[in-house]
């Protein structure tokens, strides 16, 4: 979601409690300073080893020809929800306000929850655990939706930082749910649990491992794998391949990992996603590393089946500054469009998707234009999820949809609602089928 203050802190709210204290804990900067880049490296010696070119290695398994995708739509882009907290109220008010049904919801249901992510061994959350949304379980969800044709997305995140612990930022304390761990084999039985619910459901379902992957590779450097790649003296040399970034890699291979305990389970119904941060790419970005490129944490076609970034985004006629994370939707969306369009051809889905204001300016505009002619024009974009919930609007500056401006509505749905370019009813189908459609 995007960052409401400095120093900057990469975080996704489940309540609106905590997105409420990470906004009001979170100093800022004094009037004067000036933004510095998160993941410059300490020394340009630290990439010594690195190489820039980068291919994924060879698939250890491959999707079973009978597995059941969520595969693009043939023309246009699916479009959903995104909601955390209060999610099936959000599908309502989405079907009022869109005037059609949700092809996709997006939400969070992180292995840890947030209150106990600094506990010594906290407890572990299945899809039989409830939700942020109280009294309903992910799968549970997943069942109501696909009752209704609606397919539920979810990131199921193992999250590698406390962004709003001080302690954490000056490395007094870490997380136990590492990847380093995961990586060793500490979850497996876990994730075999897991497979084996998701397998249960037996309805299509997306899954997420990280909630945008390019912060959680950003903090995956060093001999421990849970250091910031700006804070280490060597950000290639400390794990696996000495040519790769590390901490992309780790990422990497924690993908790998996990999707193939679902394949030895036997899953066949999940569709795998992966999706950076908006203004993924942009060398203007504070957060812009070369290191930190797509090609360094794709998996590979035989894994993943869809990727993407979140994309929040202002009017270009809006003067004030917004949301430090906003931008017009060429810098917050076009640099990672294109840096994925170097490294594979699936389609893409943008999770996080909303146009961030402060109630004062009128987003009618600007969804037109975005909604009506931006991304009909991007060949590769085929589905996103609208932003469109109470947390967001406390701590991200993502007012809901028409208020105060009610003509923000109309404008969503005859952009969007109204539009053919839209579609609301995912296609599913084998592998195959996408393969074949892209070529």
């Amino acid at each position: 979601m995007p960052r409401a203050t400095l120093p900057t802190r990469k975080h996704h709210c489940a309540t609106a409690a905590f997105c409420l204290l990470a906004a009001l804990t979170q100093p800022a900067p004094p009037a004067h300073a000036k933004e510095r880049n998160e993941f410059a490296l300490k020394d340009p010696k630290a990439a010594a080893s690195c190489k820039p070119d980068a291919r994924p290695p060879s698939p250890r398994t491959r999707s079973a020809a009978d597995s059941v995708k969520v595969l693009p739509p043939l023309q246009g882009i699916y479009a959903g929800v995104y909601s955390i907290g209060t999610t099936r109220a959000d599908v309502r008010a989405f079907e009022r306000k869109t005037g059609k049904p949700p092809a996709i919801v997006f939400t969070f249901h992180d292995w840890v929850l947030d209150d106990d992510l600094m506990r010594k061994d906290p407890p572990l959350r299945t899809l039989d655990s409830e939700m942020e949304d109280k009294g309903i379980t992910a799968l549970q969800l997943a069942q109501q939706l696909a009752e209704r044709g609606t397919v539920l997305a979810l990131t199921w995140a193992i999250q590698c930082c406390e962004w709003t612990s001080t302690a954490w930022w000056f490395g007094l304390k870490k997380t136990e749910i590492s990847v380093p761990r995961l990586l060793k084999g500490d979850f497996d039985d876990y994730i075999r649990r897991v497979a084996r619910q998701t397998k249960g459901f037996g309805k299509p379902i997306m899954m997420s491992l990280f909630s945008e992957f390019n912060w959680q590779g950003a903090f995956a450097f060093g001999k421990d794998g849970m250091s910031g790649i700006s804070r280490v003296d060597d950000i290639c040399g400390q794990y696996g391949d000495p040519a790769w970034p590390d901490g992309p890699e780790r990422i990497r291979d924690a993908h790998i990992h996990v999707i193939d305990i679902f394949r030895q389970e036997g899953v066949k119904n999940v569709t795998w996603f992966m999706y950076a941060n908006s203004g993924y790419m942009d060398p203007a970005g504070t957060d812009y590393s070369p290191w930190l490129h797509p090609k360094f944490f794709y998996p590979g076609d035989d894994y993943m089946d869809w990727v993407g970034q979140s994309t929040y985004f202002v009017d270009p006629s809006w003067t004030q500054q917004i949301s430090e994370d906003a931008a017009v939707i060429e810098r917050a969306l076009g640099p990672g469009y294109r840096a994925w369009g170097e490294v594979t051809q699936k389609p893409l889905l943008l999770p996080e998707f909303a146009a961030v204001g402060d109630k004062k300016v009128n987003r009618a505009p600007v969804l037109r234009e975005v909604m009506g002619k931006v991304l009909p024009g991007m060949p590769r974009v085929k589905a996103i999820t609208l932003a469109d919930f109470l947390i967001a609007e406390i701590c991200c500056q993502v007012p809901r949809l028409g208020e105060p401006h009610a003509d923000e509505i109309t404008a969503w749905r005859q952009s969007v609602g109204e539009n053919p370019a839209y579609q609301f009813k995912v296609r599913t189908g084998p592998p195959s089928a996408s393969s074949n459609q892209r070529n």
